[in-house]
């Protein structure tokens, strides 16, 4: 029999967000553009051209951005292209020229910008533009979303010197001198070979909860109603985490036994949408610009349509490396994975948009 599970209304969640989550402040994401524009001697000149000049340099920071996103993102940027471009303002923070050149002779002024751009504010407008407005919008009674993100953490690396074997071959012969004498000339070759052994790392399983409230940030303000993972072990009887991070922490993947369990629980829960994936944190290591410590995290995932005795894999992100700056490894650490967490479910999600999936 199916279970209904307490869904995340995105309103409350992202009500409690603001008033508690210092990450709602707008993340910048600064581009740089160039632009130009000609006059003629029949206008007051470079002031009007400088102005669309940087217009244009803000067209070319916008490009810019839209270039860097992953493939689902630009493909639903493009759709609406026209969208975007009338409401470039609002999307930006703050616009500083950087340079200004103008050419007297060819009747031309150039301008380099420095366009900073509010990421969320284009968060929430692809997702207005490519699925709907409005609560209707939001909600499908077919389509709820969960996610089981497993975290490991290197607690120790040995790294081994290259070996080197050295192989010299003597070789000796003897010439027939005019004199009569014997010359004897000796040749020596050198060669060899190096073998580099890889490191030995050992892994150790990690919390995963600022994985899942980076994740949860993201769903709520994306308009995504989701279940957590536990509320899945509570109700639908999934096997929960702490019965299969062993096998996670030696083998980097859940058994297949395991992952089939995990769905058939889901989907005796109405889940639709799962998304699974696995997060690695190395050890931490100094940076050389800062002096703080430095650590890198590798995610990969994967997204799921569980609606049918088999599952269909309909999106995918990574393997993608993140990483973090702070004071220590543990800072360091939690930065490293915020910053992971947010970025792969934001593609998930922008997978699930092109799809026209809310």
């Amino acid at each position: 029999m199916k279970k209904t599970l307490p869904r995340f209304a995105p309103a409350f969640a992202l009500a409690l967000m603001l008033a508690t989550s210092p990450a709602t402040l707008a993340q910048r994401v600064e581009m740089k553009g160039v632009g130009s524009a000609a006059w003629d001697a029949k206008q007051s000149a470079p002031a009007e051209a400088e102005a669309r000049a940087s217009h244009e340099a803000r067209l070319a920071a916008w490009r810019a951005y839209v270039a860097a996103q992953n493939t689902a993102r630009q493909q639903a940027i493009n759709a609406h292209e026209a969208d975007f471009v009338a409401n470039l303002d609002k999307l930006i923070i703050e616009s500083t020229v950087v340079a200004t050149q103008k050419d007297a002779e060819a009747k031309t002024m150039k301008v380099v910008l420095r366009v900073a751009f509010n990421d969320e504010s284009v968060n929430q407008m692809v997702a207005r533009l490519t699925v709907g407005q409005g609560e209707a919008a939001g909600r499908s009674q077919d389509s709820l979303f969960s996610f089981l993100f497993m975290a490991r953490k290197a607690n120790s690396i040995t790294q081994f010197d290259a070996r080197h074997s050295r192989v010299a071959k003597a070789e000796v012969a003897d010439t027939q001198a005019a004199d009569g004498g014997v010359t004897a000339t000796r040749s020596l070759t050198v060669g060899g070979s190096s073998v580099q052994k890889a490191d030995a790392v050992t892994y150790e399983v990690s919390s995963s909860q600022d994985v899942d409230a980076a994740m949860g940030e993201v769903l709520n303000t994306s308009g995504i109603e989701y279940v957590g993972y536990e509320d899945i072990v509570g109700n639908c009887h999934g096997p929960a985490p702490k019965h299969f991070q062993a096998e996670f922490v030696q083998s980097d993947e859940l058994a297949p036994q395991t992952r089939m369990e995990v769905i058939k629980a889901a989907r005796e829960c109405e889940v639709r949408y799962f998304a699974t994936g696995t997060i690695d944190t190395e050890v931490a290591s100094i940076d050389p610009v800062t002096g703080n410590q430095k650590v890198f995290v590798s995610v990969r995932s994967q997204l799921w349509d569980i609606s049918k005795k088999l599952p269909r894999k309909i999106g995918s992100v990574g393997p993608v490396q993140y990483s973090g700056l702070g004071p220590n490894q543990n800072v360091a650490g939690r930065n490293a994975l915020a910053l992971a967490a947010r970025d792969v479910i934001r593609n998930l999600v922008d997978q699930l948009n092109a799809k026209g999936i809310r």
